[in-house]
C-alpha cells in the first residue's frame, strides 16, 4: 500500500532568506511612503514621492509596452504595474521575465549556439524522405532545424507511460555505464527513487565512471541541504546547482532549470516529466496517483541532449566539456545491444534567453496542421492568446481536440487558473478531461498519429517563456501509438468537463475568472 504524505512544511533556511529580503526591501519602501503622507513634517512635500511614482511608473509602462515578450503576459505586467503602481513596479524589476545580465546573456547564447553550430547533423536525405512520407512533420522539423537541433534517425526510442514503469530500466542502464554519466535535474529528494540511483552513480564514480550532476537550486531548495553538492562532490561525483538562488532578490532568479536529463556514455538518454522523488514512481502519494512518463532513446540522437548538457555545465561550473569526447560516434563500441531505428527523432532544449519560443511555436505548428486530432496532456493549461486561437480553429475545423489536465491539483491557485480557460475551449467543442485517480504531470501532445512532442514544457506561461526545458520531437513511430494509447486510457479514468458548470456561472465565479485570468501568465 502506497503511503500518503502530507505537503512539507519545514522549508529550507535560504527561502525564509529570500523571503525576508524581499520584505526588508518593500518595507523600507512602504515606511519612507508612509512618512511622507502621515508625518507632520513631511507633509508638505508628500507630492513630490507621489508624483515621482506616477511618472516611475509611466515610464516602466512605455518600457513594458516596448520590451519583445509575449503580449498576453505584457498585459498583465502593466495592469499589474497600473493596480500596484508601487509594488507592481518593484515586482517587475525582480520578477519581470527572461532578462538577466547582459554578461550571463551573452555567455548562455553564444555557447549553446557555439555547440549546436559546430556540431550540427542532418541528414539531407534523411530530410527529404521526411517530407514526401510526412510532410507536416518535416515543416517542424524544419523550424528545429532553423533554431540549430539536428534531426536523427539512427536511434530507438521508447516511451515508459508512468515513473514506475521507467525506473527499473534507468537504474539498469545506469548500471551499465562504462565511461561517463551526465544527469541535470530540476528536483530531487531522498527516498527509493534518488537514493537507489545515488548508489549506484557513488558506485560508477569508484569504478572511475565520470559522474556530473547538475541540479536546479530553487527546485531543490525545500527538498534538500543547503550544500548539497558538498556532500556529493565528497563521492567522488562532480556536482554543481544550477542558477543559485541568494538571499538578494535577482531578476535571474525567475529563469530555472526545469531540464530532466540523464545521458550513459553517450549512448543511452532520458527524459519525461518525472523528477527524482518517489511520488513520481507512486511510493509515496501526495496527491492521489501521479501520472508522469520517461522517454528513453539509443543511438545518435542521445546527442541532442550532450550539447546542451555540456553548455548547461559550463553555465553552472565555467568549465569546458569536449564535445567531441562524449559524442555518440566515439562511444558507440560501449553500446551492449543493436540499436533498432524506430523513428525520427529531433532532441531540444528552450532557454529563456535567445528571444526564440521554440516549444510553444514547435506547438503552434503541430496544431495548425492536425487534420484528425489534437490530444494534449498538461498539468497547468495556462496558454497564451496564439495557443488559445489555435486549438479553438482546430476545433471549428472539425478536428478531434482532447485536453487532460489533473484532477487533484499540486497547487490550488495554479489549479484554479487552469479552469479559468476551460469555458473558452468548452464552447468551441473542445472536450476537456480531469484525471480522476489524482494528478496529471505528463506533457504530451500527439496529432494524427504522426508526430508527438513530450519532455519537460508544461503547456503554460512558466514553460514556454522563462524556463529551461527539454522536450523530443518524435515522428514516423510506432510508440507514437503507444503513446496514444496510454492518453487514451487516461480519459477513460478522467472526468469530462460540463460546459454549463462553466459557461452559466455566477456573475460573482465569472468575475473572479476574468481576475484570476488577467494575472494567470504571472504565475
Amino acid at each position: 500500500m502506497k503511503k500518503k504524505i502530507k505537503k512539507k512544511k519545514n522549508l529550507h533556511i535560504r527561502f525564509f532568506l529570500v523571503l525576508l529580503a524581499f520584505l526588508i526591501e518593500t518595507g523600507l519602501f512602504i515606511f519612507f511612503l508612509f512618512a511622507f503622507i502621515n508625518y507632520e513634517s513631511y507633509r508638505t512635500y508628500y507630492l513630490i514621492p507621489l508624483a515621482v511614482i506616477i511618472i516611475l511608473n509611466f515610464v516602466l509602462g512605455i518600457f513594458v509596452f516596448n520590451t519583445k515578450v509575449n503580449v498576453d503576459y505584457k498585459l498583465s505586467w502593466i495592469v499589474t504595474i497600473l493596480i500596484f503602481p508601487f509594488f507592481g513596479a518593484i515586482l517587475y524589476i525582480l520578477f519581470a521575465h527572461k532578462i538577466t545580465t547582459k554578461r550571463r546573456k551573452k555567455l548562455m547564447n553564444n555557447k549553446i549556439k557555439q555547440y549546436l553550430e559546430k556540431y550540427k547533423f542532418n541528414d539531407e536525405r534523411f530530410l527529404s524522405l521526411l517530407k514526401e512520407e510526412n510532410p507536416d512533420a518535416y515543416m517542424v522539423s524544419r523550424y528545429l532545424d532553423y533554431c540549430g537541433y539536428s534531426l536523427y534517425s539512427n536511434s530507438e526510442f521508447k516511451y515508459f507511460e508512468s515513473g514506475e514503469k521507467g525506473f527499473p530500466v534507468i537504474l539498469n542502464e545506469l548500471k551499465k555505464a562504462k565511461k561517463f554519466i551526465f544527469m541535470e535535474y530540476f528536483i530531487i529528494e531522498e527516498g527509493e527513487m534518488y537514493n537507489s540511483i545515488y548508489e549506484i552513480l557513488k558506485e560508477k564514480a569508484k569504478e572511475g565512471v565520470k559522474v556530473i550532476f547538475l541540479y536546479d537550486d530553487f527546485g531543490t531548495s525545500t527538498k534538500i541541504p543547503t550544500f548539497y553538492y558538498k556532500k556529493v562532490r565528497k563521492d567522488g561525483i562532480i556536482c554543481y546547482p544550477f542558477n543559485r538562488i541568494s538571499p538578494t532578490m535577482n531578476i535571474r532568479q525567475n529563469s530555472r532549470d526545469h531540464k530532466k536529463i540523464i545521458i550513459i556514455d553517450g549512448v543511452t538518454g532520458f527524459t519525461g516529466g518525472s523528477n527524482l522523488a518517489d511520488e513520481y514512481i507512486n511510493k509515496i502519494q501526495r496527491f492521489g496517483y501521479w501520472k508522469d512518463n520517461f522517454l528513453m532513446i539509443k543511438g545518435n540522437a542521445v546527442d541532442g541532449f550532450t550539447l546542451p548538457f555540456i553548455a548547461s555545465y559550463f553555465f553552472a561550473s565555467r568549465k569546458e566539456l569536449n564535445f567531441e569526447e562524449y559524442c555518440y560516434e566515439n562511444n558507440k563500441e560501449l553500446l551492449e545491444e543493436t540499436i533498432v531505428p524506430n523513428a525520427s527523432l529531433q532532441p531540444f532544449t528552450d532557454i529563456p534567453y535567445d528571444d526564440e519560443d521554440i516549444s510553444k511555436n514547435v506547438y503552434l505548428r503541430m496544431i495548425n496542421s492536425a487534420k484528425k486530432y489534437i490530444y494534449l496532456s498538461t498539468p497547468y493549461l495556462i496558454p497564451d492568446t496564439e495557443l488559445i486561437n489555435a486549438l479553438n480553429n482546430a476545433a471549428k475545423s472539425g478536428v478531434e481536440v482532447i485536453i487532460v489536465t489533473p484532477g487533484i491539483p499540486d497547487k490550488k491557485l495554479v489549479y484554479q487558473m487552469t479552469r479559468s480557460y476551460y469555458s473558452e475551449f468548452l464552447v468551441k467543442g473542445i472536450k476537456i478531461y480531469e484525471f480522476t485517480p489524482g494528478f496529471n504531470h505528463e506533457k504530451l501532445m500527439i496529432v494524427d498519429d504522426k508526430m508527438a512532442l513530450s519532455g519537460t514544457c508544461n503547456f503554460e506561461y512558466r514553460s514556454l517563456f522563462l524556463h529551461f526545458e527539454d522536450c523530443i520531437f518524435v515522428s514516423d513511430s510506432k510508440e507514437i501509438l503507444e503513446m496514444k494509447k496510454s492518453f487514451l486510457g487516461m480519459v477513460e479514468k478522467s472526468r469530462l468537463q460540463d460546459i454549463n458548470k462553466y459557461v452559466n456561472a455566477s456573475l460573482f465565479k465569472r468575475w473572479i475568472i476574468s481576475l484570476i485570468r488577467i494575472f494567470a501568465p504571472l504565475v
